[in-house]
């Protein structure tokens, strides 16, 4: 499926954003936006689509679990707003409380996305409890377990689009928002597996896998929080690190490389690196490579980079 989704994900940016240079890897903040708005409106459309039809079977088949999967349907479409605000909110000037501007709001908004999953998840594991005590009938039905798989393969589809999109613009946002679709695909496998055991008799089913619906939508949502909250706190992101050394070495003239340090402030990053030169060059010339050093770092990972200059005695490491 990863090639398939590849493939929308490609014709869904060509078709509505414009002037990209490189589809596969942006780092332009208004670029990031385009791209967070584009997986934030067709999940808004698909769930919308899926929770209507949800709460029509989940009535009509008196289902808590379906139910209870069609809320979590609904409440993605809140977390799409939220990362169409979340993104928008980040993108506001920087000022002079906020010399570094506002992506980190991203980040935030990853924190209530967290926190609106976990809300749920409790929330419909009271529900199944109060459904397993009463031992509810529910109805089973062969039509409605092949539309809640149908619905889950929809759902890991956009699952997979958002995870695409969001590795492209390397937004933890977006990943977050993907594995809400994907709880919700899971969830849909658990329900048509209740709605298949009720028709059968086994009414309990249905309330037990709300249980794991439940649990699946906690658990997700602890995972999300946790990574937020530590990108929030100021994580270091050991990849970002080595990409950063591995362009300042890439320059003539640099030697080694030490200290280096990140700052994530979500669509865009302060990098500080320091460089060993020779000692025998002139400070012009070492002054020349820090700035080529700078710039490239500047273009590769959009941030904004300091270079100390250190000065070594040249050696043979021969």
């Amino acid at each position: 499926m990863n090639a398939v989704t590849r493939s929308i994900s490609d014709f869904l940016i060509k078709r509505t954003i414009k002037d990209v240079e490189n589809i596969n890897e942006v780092t332009d903040p208004n670029q990031r936006r385009a791209f967070a708005y584009l997986e934030a409106w067709l999940s808004i459309i698909g769930n919308i689509v899926l929770a209507i039809m949800k709460f029509a079977f989940g009535f009509v088949l008196n289902s808590i679990s379906l139910i209870a999967d069609a809320v979590h349907t609904a409440s993605d479409v809140l977390t799409s707003l939220v990362v169409i605000f979340g993104f928008k909110l980040s993108s506001l000037p920087a000022d002079e409380k906020h010399p570094h501007g506002h992506g980190r709001i991203e980040f935030i908004a990853t924190l209530i996305i967290a926190i609106m999953l976990i809300f749920v998840g409790v929330k419909f594991g009271f529900d199944s409890y109060e459904r397993l005590k009463a031992n509810t009938p529910v109805k089973g039905s062969y039509l409605v377990v092949g539309l809640m798989l149908l619905a889950a393969l929809l759902k890991e589809l956009m699952s997979q689009i958002s995870i695409d999109l969001g590795n492209r613009i390397s937004s933890g946002t977006l990943i977050a928002d993907a594995w809400h679709h994907r709880t919700d695909a899971i969830a849909s496998v658990l329900v048509a597996i209740a709605i298949l055991a009720s028709g059968f008799g086994y009414y309990k089913a249905d309330a037990i896998l709300g249980f794991g619906v439940s649990a699946l939508i906690i658990w997700t949502g602890i995972e999300i929080f946790r990574d937020s909250s530590s990108k929030l706190i100021g994580e270091t992101d050991s990849a970002d690190i080595d990409t950063v050394e591995q362009l300042a070495l890439s320059i003539a003239g640099v030697h080694s490389t030490h200290d280096v340090a990140i700052h994530d402030y979500g669509n865009t990053k302060q990098v500080v690196i320091h460089i060993e030169v020779d000692e025998s060059l002139t400070m012009i010339r070492a002054h020349e490579i820090a700035e080529e050093v700078e710039q490239i770092v500047n273009q590769k990972m959009f941030a904004s980079t300091t270079v100390h200059v250190d000065r070594i005695e040249e050696y043979d490491p021969l």
